[in-house]
């Protein structure tokens, strides 16, 4: 008998729980989209343009690896991502092409937008005719054979 009621009791009980609608679902909740720029300042390189860069954005308190993770062409040497949700981020840029850098930072993200600037380091181009390859010169006083005691 306590087999039967038990049964009766799963029966009626466990479904009313299963889709009960909780007080979560019946809030309607919002997140507040924002946006970041981002300023490649290549004043170093007679500001030419940088070709393309890869981002990635991490969630801050680690419920989103690889958030965005996307290239992104650069214009003006600035890149502009919009719908974010506001909150706390890790970005990596890995510029391409001739001014290939990485960058890594903590940025937040807001409803007005925030500006960041990275600052490219100089790069010289390989040119034949200003290469200068210094004399190589080999002190064999140095070396651990000749300092034996």
């Amino acid at each position: 008998m306590v087999k039967f009621y038990l049964t009766i009791f799963t029966i009626l009980i466990v479904p009313a729980i299963a889709f009960a609608k909780g007080k979560r679902s019946s809030k309607i909740t919002e997140q507040t989209k924002g946006s970041v720029v981002f300023l490649l300042d290549n004043s170093k390189n007679n500001d030419q343009s940088v070709e393309a860069a890869y981002i990635i954005l991490d969630k801050y308190n680690r419920t989103g690896a690889g958030y965005v993770s996307q290239k992104f062409a650069v214009e003006d040497n600035r890149i502009v991502i919009g719908d974010l949700p506001e909150g706390k981020y890790y970005v990596d840029i890995f510029t391409k092409g001739s001014f290939k850098q990485h960058f890594s930072k903590v940025i937040h993200v807001t409803k007005k937008g925030k500006q960041y600037k990275f600052v490219l380091e100089e790069v010289d181009f390989f040119v034949p005719t200003k290469a200068r390859i210094p004399k190589e010169s080999a002190d064999f006083t140095k070396t651990s054979i000749v300092k034996m005691r």
